[in-house]
C-alpha cells in the first residue's frame, strides 16, 4: 500500500470501505427504533457512508456510530481533541492503541441549537478507510415567510467548512506512539492520521422556488504532521438542488467553473423558527489534482444572514 506522507504531492490515498454501517452485523443487536434514528434514515446513504451518528459536540466526549474499527460497543466514544479544531468546528478523536486505525470526527451545532451535523473518518490501514457524515434536526421544518422584495423568502446563510479526508500520513502528530526500542520494520501497516480541509461556505436558498445552491472557497489542505497548509484547493460548486417539504435538500457537487464535472453530493437540512440554521454534509472524491482515490467527507453548520452573529460577508447580502 502506499501511504500518502505529506507534504508530498503526487499521492495515492486508500480506498474507501463500502455497503456498511454496521447495522447488518449479525452479531450486534438492532438498536432501539428513536426519533433520533428516523432522521438519521433519511441522510442520502453518499453522504453516510459508513456513519449512523454523531451526537451534539460540546462536551468531554462525543458518541459516533461508525463501521468499522474505531472500537467498542457499536457506538462509541471519541474524545475532545481541541489542537485539531478546524475551521471553528469540534475535534474529537479515537484509537485505542498505536496498531488501531486513528479516527478524526469534527461536528458543529448551530447558535440556536435547533441543528447540528459532524463528519469521521480514519486515515486508513490494510488498504481501506471508513469514513462518512450525519446530520440531524431538533424539532420541525419552518420556512421563513413569503413575501415581495429582498430577504423576503430568499434568504443567504455563510460561515466555515470543515472536512477530513483519507489523505493521511503514520507520521500523525496525534497518534499513539510506538513504544521505544519496538523495530517499525517487525511491524503491520501502520495506521494514518488523516488530513483535514478548511474554507469558506456560502449557500443560497429561495423558499418559493424551494432551491438551494452555493459554494465552498478558501480551500486548504491541513498537514496532521505539524498543522500547516499543505495545499490550496480549488473551489466547489453546490449545484442547484431543490428543498422537499421536511426542509432537507440532496444535489450534486461540481468543481467551480467546470460545468458537469460531478465530483459528488451534498445535502443537508433546515432547522429553526424561519429556517434560521441549516447543517449539511458534503461528500466528493478524485477532485484533487496530483492526487489518486482521495475522499473528502466535509461539514457546515451555518447561520442564516440577518440573524445574531451571522458572518461577515452577509452585511452585503438581503436581509442583513
Amino acid at each position: 500500500m502506499n501511504r500518502f506522507v505529506l507534504p508530498l504531492i503526487a499521492a495515492v490515498a486508500i480506498s474507501a470501505c463500502e455497503g456498511s454501517t454496521g447495522k447488518d452485523n449479525p452479531f450486534q443487536e438492532d438498536p432501539e427504533d428513536t426519533e433520533e434514528q428516523a432522521e438519521a434514515s433519511t441522510i442520502n446513504e453518499a453522504l453516510a457512508s459508513n456513519v449512523s451518528n454523531v451526537s451534539k459536540p460540546g462536551a468531554d466526549t462525543i458518541t459516533v456510530e461508525i463501521f468499522a474499527l474505531d472500537g467498542t460497543p457499536l457506538t462509541n466514544s471519541f474524545t475532545r481533541n481541541a489542537a485539531l479544531d478546524t475551521a471553528g468546528y469540534m475535534a474529537y478523536t479515537a484509537q485505542e492503541d498505536p496498531l488501531d486505525r486513528m479516527f478524526i470526527a469534527l461536528a458543529a451545532e448551530s447558535l440556536d441549537g435547533s441543528v447540528h451535523a459532524g463528519v469521521a473518518i480514519d486515515g486508513g490501514q490494510f488498504n481501506y478507510f471508513h469514513g462518512g457524515g450525519y446530520y440531524q434536526r431538533d424539532g420541525g421544518f419552518n420556512a421563513p415567510s413569503i413575501g415581495n422584495g429582498p430577504g423576503e423568502g430568499q434568504v443567504s446563510y455563510a460561515g466555515n467548512y470543515a472536512a477530513v479526508t483519507n489523505i493521511s500520513s503514520s507520521e500523525g502528530a496525534d497518534l499513539l506512539p510506538i513504544p521505544p526500542g519496538v523495530d517499525p520494520d517487525d511491524l503491520p501497516d501502520l495506521p494514518g492520521q488523516p488530513s483535514r480541509i478548511e474554507g469558506t461556505i456560502f449557500l443560497n436558498a429561495n423558499f418559493a422556488d424551494n432551491a438551494v445552491n452555493g459554494e465552498i472557497y478558501n480551500r486548504v489542505l491541513i498537514s496532521p504532521i505539524d498543522n500547516t497548509t499543505t495545499l490550496v484547493l480549488d473551489d466547489l460548486t453546490l449545484v442547484v438542488s431543490d428543498i422537499d417539504e421536511n426542509g432537507e435538500f440532496f444535489g450534486d457537487v461540481e468543481m467551480s467553473g467546470e460545468v458537469g464535472s460531478d465530483v459528488g453530493d451534498y445535502g443537508g437540512i433546515f432547522g429553526g423558527n424561519g429556517a434560521t440554521s441549516v447543517a449539511g454534509i458534503v461528500s466528493v472524491s478524485d477532485h484533487i489534482d496530483d492526487v489518486e482515490n482521495e475522499q473528502e467527507y466535509g461539514v457546515f453548520v451555518l447561520t442564516q444572514c440577518g440573524q445574531p452573529n451571522d458572518a461577515a460577508v452577509c452585511d452585503i447580502v438581503a436581509p442583513n
